[in-house]
């Protein structure tokens, strides 16, 4: 008897559960409350949005002033994105789609939710909800900074899960929010995660795309390491746990990223599906939510053009994905240089001339140092070659002789090299600046410069080069007795030029004017007596 009363008791308290829990449901669904930007509460009945203002559409589209979204609401993927400030070839009307999704290339972006074990369920499942939405095209209005599109999926247990999107115009941020409200009186654990996937082997008619052919790695910030990048030829197996950073996938000018902002940790991961398709990402740890209760997950995404002021704001170290090598420290100082010039002079060319002016200009005392040395030792030949001619049988005696002489006449030969080791630093970074920064892809110069990140189409500038070279050649103190290799010294600017042929404009730019800077420079120091 006080088995069954015990029995009769338990099927009432859960029948009084279940019973409580339609109540609360349907009393939730009536009134689910949100703030507004004004801090106005807002009474809110997702069912009747879902059931009135939404239909199923395959797809949708998003147009900002920078970007052209196409989203699959079938789990909401980003399948395509346009750049439509970056046109495919200079001249062209076609912009460059970064993201994209056709039956031989993929890359795209994936976010969604993945329900924990729980006592009822013993197995993780990632959601893969097919949203609903209020229309098909979006666009931000010219009175509207931004916009908020809404995306709505209901389960079969009643539960809701709204993606939020929010994008902004001049920017290439993304932020998506995944809002769960679960209606029912069992607890739900929940984790987020979010994937970028791209094919591994490309086709013929990939490769002729510079965005998804040139530099193409895979990079990364996290508590342990500010920033870390990996080609996509490395066998990578990343499994990293950490609460801030970014994952994130590069290719020359252009960067597509994953910015977590849970308060849990997330695991980076990179994964190789049938070893044809990349795939990075982060799973955040899971979050318990109460019965009746809402949570949100946050991310935001960076899909554009390496912008070192944009990507700066966006997370920290992001903006290290642009590709200024070890010398970073230096190369993002002078990029803000070279950006304020830009801003004064309006074109691309000649703030890179005045660029390289300011730097010899700065570095004007140590070029100075290093030509009189160059010119003392020089008017040290004629001892020079005596000692050589006394001593020519014998080595020992004659490096004695010559360390001898340098020391009477306070020279020491290695103190000529130390200005090129503070120069060159410099100039390498400015190097790295031409050749990376997607503000000079497609800029025009004058005359027959069109584009100062290709070649020159006629090979004016590769030439002016080794004209400019050439005179550095001749103006310059020779200490070579050897006429074979005065020969091959004069021949230097010619390979030099056939070398750089192929190099940017803009960079050759850069090397013509820092020559004819040196040319100046030297004729004045040099017709100085000392």
């Amino acid at each position: 008897m006080n088995i069954k009363r015990k029995l009769i008791l338990i099927f009432l308290f859960f029948g009084f559960l279940i019973i409580f829990g339609l109540f609360r449901n349907n009393k939730i669904q009536k009134k689910y409350f949100y703030k507004n930007q004004n801090n106005n509460i807002i009474n809110i009945n997702y069912n009747e949005i879902i059931k009135n203002k939404t239909k199923e559409y395959k797809k949708i589209k998003i147009k900002t002033d920078l970007m052209y979204l196409t989203i699959n609401t079938n789990g909401g993927i980003i399948e395509e994105v346009k750049l439509l400030k970056y046109k495919k070839k200079i001249n062209s009307q076609k912009s460059i789609k970064l993201l994209k999704t056709t039956n031989s290339f993929i890359y795209q972006i994936k976010n969604n939710l993945i329900k924990k074990k729980n006592l009822f369920n013993n197995k993780n499942k990632i959601m893969n909800p097919k949203f609903r939405v209020e229309k098909k095209y979006y666009s931000i209005n010219n009175n509207k900074k931004y916009i908020s599109i809404p995306m709505y999926y209901k389960d079969k247990n009643n539960n809701i899960l709204i993606k939020t999107l929010i994008l902004k115009n001049n920017s290439y941020e993304i932020k998506i929010i995944n809002t769960f409200i679960n209606n029912n009186i069992i607890p739900i654990k929940l984790s987020s995660y979010g994937q970028i996937k791209q094919t591994i082997n490309l086709t013929n008619e990939n490769k002729k795309d510079i965005i998804n052919n040139k530099n193409r790695n895979i990079a990364y910030s996290s508590d342990s390491e500010k920033y870390k990048q990996i080609s996509f030829k490395d066998n990578i197996n990343l499994n990293i746990n950490t609460k801030n950073g970014w994952i994130a996938m590069l290719q020359k000018y252009f960067t597509t990223a994953i910015i977590p902002i849970n308060k849990t940790n997330n695991i980076f991961y990179t994964e190789k599906l049938n070893n044809k398709i990349y795939i990075i990402g982060y799973q955040s740890n899971s979050i318990n939510i109460k019965p009746f209760e809402t949570n949100s997950f946050k991310l935001s995404l960076w899909v554009g053009p390496k912008l070192q002021n944009d990507m700066e704001k966006i997370s920290p170290y992001l903006s290290l994905t642009i590709n200024y090598g070890f010398l970073w420290f230096i190369s993002k100082p002078l990029f803000k240089i070279l950006n304020f010039i830009y801003k004064i002079s309006g074109n691309w060319g000649f703030s890179i001339i005045l660029i390289t002016l300011f730097l010899r200009f700065i570095l004007y005392p140590i070029s100075k140092f290093q030509y009189i040395y160059i010119k003392k030792i020089n008017l040290l030949n004629p001892k020079i070659k005596k000692i050589k001619k006394i001593n020519k049988y014998n080595k020992e005696i004659l490096n004695k002789e010559i360390l001898k002489l340098y020391k009477k006449e306070k020279i020491n030969p290695l103190l000529g090299l130390i200005p090129v080791f503070i120069q060159m630093p410099i100039f390498l970074s400015l190097y790295n600046i031409l050749i990376e920064s997607i503000e000079l892809r497609h800029s025009k110069f004058i005359f027959w410069i069109h584009d100062l990140s290709s070649k020159d189409p006629y090979y004016i500038l590769p030439i002016l080069l080794i004209i400019t070279m050439y005179y550095i050649q001749k103006i310059s103190p020779v200490i070579i007795d050897n006429s074979l290799q005065k020969k091959i010294m004069y021949l230097i600017p010619f390979f030099y030029g056939i070398f750089f042929l192929w190099f940017p404009s803009g960079l050759i730019i850069y090397y013509i004017v820092n020559n004819i800077f040196i040319i100046f420079q030297q004729k004045n120091i040099y017709k100085k007596k000392f």
